[in-house]
């Protein structure tokens, strides 16, 4: 007994040595110890050795968890109904519970708004609601999750159906979050509704009458993605459509819009005589805009005339005509121009076409005693707090209705593609556009601003009635840095150009950018002549081609049955320009004209079409490929679509030839839906900025940070990216300009090891409540691109979290220098200032590296993708070591006394 006793201990004293050992020679890398100060204790449970906390699921029903030495265990109950007849029933192996096809029936849609306001033809209205959709329980699933299930769309309408036409139509008002809302049979009669939905009306393109119901329609997404791929079934009741549907009604709360861009309109001649006819439109206080003015001249000595008696006279005094002069009018017929009044035009009461030598008047119009005449309107300062990459403005001023001020502008430049930026009313929404300008490098980016001031001058047709807010927008992240909201209720002068400057490229008065530096489009409408001339333009390679062409569908920007040019040069310098119809996509097969097949190719499907494309001209100039072409306004074959003088849905792309010369799968295309209005009259075709050449960035050397565990602290700020050297060359992803400082370093990768425990106080920001871009909560996750709470559920399953989130007050660092101007991050470390509130209070995260832990894991900003690095995770840590070695000694102590 005594001797299979010392045997055994010995067998327990070598096992603990070499565990021990084992252990050690894993973590000889560190020399860091810890020991656990929650003193908590492991679990042994089914050969398993636990760490506190630690869970396992043993099947897909049990989930058991240890929590201090003992393990305890919760088993998923399933519905005894199953909800569905049992041939339905799908087994996936995931699950617990059996799992039924998805199914959605409609009882009624109700929209959940009372607000009542005033408005004008013309203006934006932006709105909260709530939704509430009641459920036929009996016909639907229990349950219905997945992501992208549900689609609301939102419209204003003359009709209380929500018939006839629709004004302001937004197709999708959910966000992803409310696109992907899961159903759940609940007992009682507790509603399913979506809160804090937002929508903006646009009282344009109708009148007073058409706007008349704020209406909705709850649907099926256009492409839903239901859970493990099961099938999803959506219907009203009685296949009944007007259940989906709710509208409820706006008031008479409409007024005719007095303000257009051409002012604020004053009225039309009366009292005529003469042939006098018009308009006049106030600009400002001092000058108003005739249009339409027309006079036969044949008054003996008329004149322009305002007075303040309660109707025209000869006591008024005379205003300059449009040349600046004070002699008798001459014949005028349909013309427009400005003139200047001698006073504020509220010291009158009337302006007049008065004849001194008659003392008649040949036309007047009144001019109302509480007429407020336009001008500027100050929005406040600008910027938030704290502020996003340092953007701050003492001041935001509308000039006018193309023309918004910056006064004493500031920011850091260091957003990726950040511009000045309109958009109609949700600025944290993807959507919107740049408002391009001369200090963004032809739509690169944004520079710095130290303090200047800055004006933002809206392109084309745009006017900044048409817009809820401006601001200067990341397009790349889709984050706001700073925004000032616009009112609805505008009095703003019109925007009256000094002059007619000649547009960069006569010859083409109109251009939209597709593409930044990449691809742009221009054209020029003949009417007359029925066509239309287009010009392309981009940094495109021989070989590569450039498409555009109208959309297959009129309400979104869709490839499938697109009508569009293909213009290219290729390798042996020979240009082209086709006439496509895209049938689908995929490579095209002449005998059936399937895919994106040139029309003269499309067999059968094509009988007769042709190709309706002239090229005009082409060139390579500097890396800029040119090609000019010119096609029909009418659809000349059944693959054609006419060209629209309107607002019009678009398709492009971008990508390589195949060896026939024929467009292969594109590598370049729009990311949401484009428009172009070839009615616009001048729009400006903007040049190609010219391809810089290839130069490598070589990113800076950041050391790794190897910290101590707990109670070490590391540190976790928000500071600059630093461009190509800084993140995106470390990381090899393209942030927004911000990314994570740990104990001032600038995203290092950090090793840590398993079993210990780490503290980081994070300095990340709180508050979610009204600006997202300073809520950066730091979290550790098993997904190299973080950003956690804006993903899928699909992508949510498939991510672990490690640690946290957690975020803390708002500490940042903060330069003015450009990071290009650096060849060490030492060197550019040197210009970062931290900017803090008082007594900041950090948040705290302490993590304990469980054993199960990856060889590599991420810390992450829970908000944002794209904000941190690496952590490299070695094996069990000191303590591990020393529990063996106690282990041994126990043994050892054990074997002396037998």
């Amino acid at each position: 007994m005594e001797r299979k006793g010392r045997v055994i201990l010995i067998g327990w004293l070598f096992a603990a040595l070499r565990i021990g050992f084992f252990t050690y020679a894993q973590d000889s890398g560190s020399s860091s110890a810890s020991v656990n100060p929650d003193r908590t204790k492991p679990c042994s449970f089914r050969r398993q050795l636990l760490v506190h906390q630690q869970e396992v699921r043993i099947d897909p029903c049990t989930l058991c968890t240890c929590n201090n030495g003992r393990t305890s265990c919760i088993i998923e109950r399933c519905p005894s109904d199953g909800g569905c007849p049992p041939r339905e029933i799908v087994i996936i192996p995931e699950e617990c519970c059996p799992q039924c096809p998805y199914k959605m029936v409609v009882e009624n849609t109700n929209i959940l708004y009372e607000e009542t306001f005033e408005f004008s033809e013309g203006f934006t209205k932006r709105i909260r609601f709530a939704l509430d959709v009641e459920v036929d329980k009996r016909q639907s699933s229990r349950i219905v999750r997945g992501t992208n299930l549900w689609k609301l769309s939102a419209w204003i309408s003359p009709n209380e159906d929500g018939s006839g036409q629709k004004f302001s139509l937004e197709d999708q008002v959910f966000n992803y979050s409310g696109a992907e809302q899961e159903y759940m049979k609940k007992r009682g009669s507790r509603p399913w509704q979506w809160h804090e939905l937002r929508y903006t009306m646009n009282f344009q393109g109708g009148t007073c009458d058409d706007y008349k119901y704020f209406c909705v329609k709850f649907d099926e997404a256009d492409e839903p993605d239901p859970t493990y791929e099961l099938d999803f079934t959506f219907r009203p009741v009685d296949d009944d459509e007007a259940r989906l549907i709710d509208c409820v009604p706006l008031g008479e709360l409409c007024t005719s819009a007095t303000s257009t861009e051409y002012g604020k309109l004053l009225g039309t001649f009366t009292n005529t005589a003469h042939g006098v006819a018009g308009t006049i439109y106030v600009i400002d206080a001092r000058r108003i805009w005739l249009r339409g003015f027309s006079y036969d001249g044949q008054g003996p000595d008329a004149f322009f005339y305002v007075g303040s008696t309660d109707r025209p006279s000869g006591n008024g005094v005379i205003i300059p005509n449009e040349n600046e002069q004070t002699s008798v009018l001459g014949a005028y017929s349909d013309r427009n121009f400005i003139l200047t009044l001698p006073e504020d035009i509220t010291t009158y009461k009337w302006f007049s076409i008065w004849c001194r030598q008659a003392g008649a008047n040949f036309g007047d119009i009144s001019i109302p005693a509480n007429f407020v005449a336009p001008a500027p309107l100050d929005l406040g300062s600008f910027g938030f707090d704290p502020k996003v990459h340092d953007v701050s403005a003492t001041k935001v001023t509308i000039l006018n209705t193309k023309q918004v001020k910056f006064t004493n502008l500031v920011y850091d430049g260091q957003g990726p593609e950040a511009f000045f930026w309109v958009g109609g009313g949700n600025v944290t929404m993807a959507g919107g556009k740049r408002v391009p300008h001369v200090d963004d490098n032809n739509g690169v980016k944004l520079r710095a601003y130290t303090g200047e001031d800055v004006i933002v001058t809206l392109e084309g047709t745009d006017r900044i009635f048409n817009f809820g807010y401006i601001s200067i927008w990341c397009a790349l992240a889709l984050q706001d840095f700073g925004n000032a909201v616009i009112p609805a209720d505008l009095n703003v002068p019109p925007y009256v150009a000094s002059g007619n400057p000649s547009p960069i490229m006569p010859e083409f008065p109109n251009g939209k950018v597709l593409k930044e530096d990449r691809f742009h489009i221009c054209w020029k409408v003949d009417e007359a002549a029925g066509t239309l001339r287009l010009r392309f333009e981009g940094t495109v390679k021989r070989d590569e081609y450039m498409s555009f062409g109208i959309s297959g569908s009129q309400t979104g920007t869709s490839m499938p049955e697109s009508d569009v040019i293909v213009a290219y040069i290729g390798k042996d310098g020979e240009a082209g320009a086709m006439d496509y119809y895209l049938q689908s996509r995929s490579q095209c097969v002449p005998t059936n004209g399937d895919g994106a097949c040139p029309d003269v190719l499309m067999g059968s499907a094509g009988a007769g079409a042709t190709n309706d494309v002239t090229l005009l001209s082409s060139r390579v100039n500097r890396g800029i490929t040119t090609i000019d072409v010119e096609r029909p306004l009418a659809a000349i074959d059944a693959k054609d679509k006419a060209i629209a003088l309107a607002p019009t849905y678009v398709s492009w792309a971008i990508g390589e030839l195949n060896p026939e010369k024929r467009v292969s799968k594109h590598s370049l295309v729009p990311r949401g839906d484009v428009q172009v209005d070839f009615s616009q009259e001048s729009s400006s075709c903007p040049r190609l900025a010219l391809p810089a050449g290839d130069k490598d960035v070589t990113p800076w050397v950041i050391d790794d940070l190897t910290p101590k565990p707990a109670p070490e602290v590391i540190t976790a700020h928000i500071g600059p990216s630093g461009g190509e050297q800084g993140y995106q060359g470390i990381a090899g992803q393209v942030g927004w300009g911000i990314a994570w400082y740990l104990n001032g370093l600038l995203v290092p990768e950090l090793n840590v090891q398993r079993n210990n425990i780490y503290k980081f106080e994070i300095y990340g920001g709180n508050d979610n409540s009204t600006n997202l871009a300073n809520f950066h909560p730091f979290y550790i996750t098993s997904d190299s691109d973080g950003g956690y709470n804006q993903k899928t559920a699909k992508e949510k399953e498939a991510e672990t979290i490690y640690a946290g989130p957690t975020g803390g007050e708002l500490c940042n660092f903060t330069s003015m220098a450009d990071p290009k101007d650096f060849d060490t991050f030492e060197k550019y470390a040197e210009t970062l200032n931290k900017t803090c509130p008082p007594m900041v209070k950090p948040g705290i995260l302490e993590w304990t590296v469980d054993p199960g832990t990856p060889d590599v894991v991420y810390y992450q900003c829970y908000q944002h993708r794209y904000f941190g690095w690496k952590i490299n995770v070695s094996g069990a840590s000191q303590t591990a070591v020393s529990f063996a070695l106690m282990v041994a000694l126990l043994a050892l102590a054990v074997f002396n006394q037998i």
